[in-house]
């Protein structure tokens, strides 16, 4: 733990009087929800026939915009481990189940328009709730002192 130290976080940075902080709870649940129901309303067969290139390319698209949910999740878990302000929690602990719902979505090629909005606002959301977040990222001239 001697290496989070140096960060200022603890190793029960993510307990609040003894529990789990409710925000990383709510990301969790919210992202297995979205997995489990995206899933199960993939189910089904495409109504039209698509071109097999093209079911290809949205895969191969949907994989990639996956990881980056897993990404976002990952991150937002990370960051829900401190205080956020009111509106970047609610984007960290909503933007990455839409991601992966999304992804889910463009996988199976079901209403692929809604999907792809659906994963580009959540993947927008975190990213510029990360961006113009001052606690997001350690500063960098705190981690390099007493290192040389």
């Amino acid at each position: 733990m001697q290496g989070l130290a140096h960060l200022g976080l603890s190793a029960a940075t993510d307990r609040v009087a003894g529990r789990l902080r409710p925000a990383r709870g709510a990301l969790c649940l919210l992202t297995a929800l979205a997995v489990l129901g995206a899933g199960a309303a993939s189910v089904r067969a495409p109504g039209t026939a698509i071109d097999p290139d093209l079911v290809r390319v949205i895969r191969f698209m949907a994989l990639i915009k996956g990881g980056f949910a897993l990404a976002a999740f990952a991150a937002c878990l990370w960051r829900l481990a401190r205080p956020a302000a009111p509106w970047r929690t609610a984007i960290y602990v909503a933007g990455p189940p839409l991601m992966a719902a999304g992804a889910i979505g463009l996988w199976s090629v079901q209403g692929v328009p809604f999907a792809a909005t659906g994963l580009h606002l959540g993947m927008l959301a975190v990213l510029a709730a990360a961006l113009t977040d001052p606690d997001f990222l350690p500063d960098p001239s705190r981690l390099g002192r007493g290192r040389r």
